[in-house]
């Protein structure tokens, strides 16, 4: 079933719609009795009337899409696919950043509820203060919504990208170009997605002759100052014969932060330190050295993620859930080379 109507609240407070739209828009007396049963439906059902016809004839259908980091060109071009399919639907797009904060998510996904928007696709801020309540009170709500990022045991459509096996297949790719001192800048403790990054490179170690150690994992964050911060901090305390000869990165932006602290260091990229991004932003086609990275298909996503939730939206009855999973493509550009010739002793 899609959002509560005028008519489940007619059903439920045993009215007419006529009485209904009276009560909500104050446009005729009705008794202070039927009053009382009609805001108690609209209570119980968390019915929120549409706009007005006028309202809806100008301003047309729309749908709010939720992002972690305003400034990360990986969502933007998600937020683009799904424009663009949006568009195609007569459908406009509205979108608003949480930067990583559950209490400012909370705050956007109301916002958009008041705003009459028809349903929401949302980057998920997963941390210590997250809880389900956005997502419960969104389904007591009827509002479509789709995920982009999977959540363990909520069952939701979603779409999202399977990191844990590229993270592997990157740094096997290294381990098999003879690189032995491995680093991963790590992202954001908010996002799950770290955890798979980190997972992956574990899953890859223990699949060759070499041992994982946690200090091969470096927090850094999201952003390119972030990568160039942690770079920078790795540098200072790391003995020089000790230094990893390879790098993996949360995502391009702390890659290239990366790129910026080893240049200051005296340090060639790929021939000091081989270096591998992920997401495969556009940004990447603009830098003096190509970054290896694992390229996720951001506009697809956020086309298929459009499409689930039109359905979702125009559909008679409730649409069986959908989760779709993306597989990220290891693309091998000039940021990384073979330390030794495979196969060498």
């Amino acid at each position: 079933m899609g959002r509560t109507t005028i008519d489940d609240v007619a059903e439920r407070a045993g009215v007419s719609k006529s009485t209904v739209s009276a009560v909500m828009n104050d446009s005729r007396p009705v008794s202070d009795g039927t009053r009382s049963k009609v805001m108690a439906a609209v209570s119980e059902l968390n019915y929120r009337p549409r706009s007005t016809a006028r309202n809806r004839m100008r301003s047309g259908r729309s749908i709010g899409i939720v992002v972690k980091e305003r400034a990360n060109p990986f969502f933007s071009e998600i937020a683009d696919g799904v424009s663009r399919r949006a568009r195609e639907a007569g459908y406009t797009v509205y979108t608003a950043s949480s930067e990583g904060d559950f209490a400012a998510e909370t705050e956007i996904i109301e916002d958009l509820q008041r705003r009459d928007t028809d349903g929401l696709i949302i980057y998920p801020v997963m941390n210590d203060e997250t809880d389900l309540t956005n997502l419960i009170e969104l389904r007591r709500a009827r509002m479509p919504f789709v995920l982009m990022e999977h959540i363990l045991g909520v069952k939701a459509n979603t779409v999202d990208v399977s990191l844990l096996s590229a993270s592997k297949a990157a740094v096997s790719y290294l381990i098999e170009n003879g690189h032995r001192r491995i680093v991963h800048f790590a992202g954001p403790a908010y996002s799950t997605h770290s955890d798979d990054r980190i997972a992956g490179m574990r899953h890859a170690f223990s699949e060759s002759e070499l041992a994982f150690s946690d200090r091969m994992v470096v927090q850094a964050g999201a952003r390119m100052e972030d990568g160039y911060r942690a770079a920078l901090n790795y540098l200072e305390s790391v003995d020089p014969d000790d230094r990893a000869t390879a790098a993996t990165c949360f995502n391009d932006l702390v890659a290239v932060g990366v790129a910026r602290a080893l240049r200051e260091n005296g340090l060639d990229v790929p021939g000091d330190v081989s270096l591998i991004g992920c997401d495969g932003i556009d940004l990447l086609d603009f830098m003096p050295t190509p970054l290896t990275t694992l390229r996720s298909p951001r506009r697809e996503m956020g086309a298929c993620a459009a499409d689930i939730l039109i359905h979702q939206i125009e559909a008679d009855t409730q649409p069986d859930i959908q989760q779709v999973s993306f597989e990220p493509e290891l693309v091998v550009r000039a940021s990384t080379r073979p330390i030794r010739s495979v196969g060498a002793a």
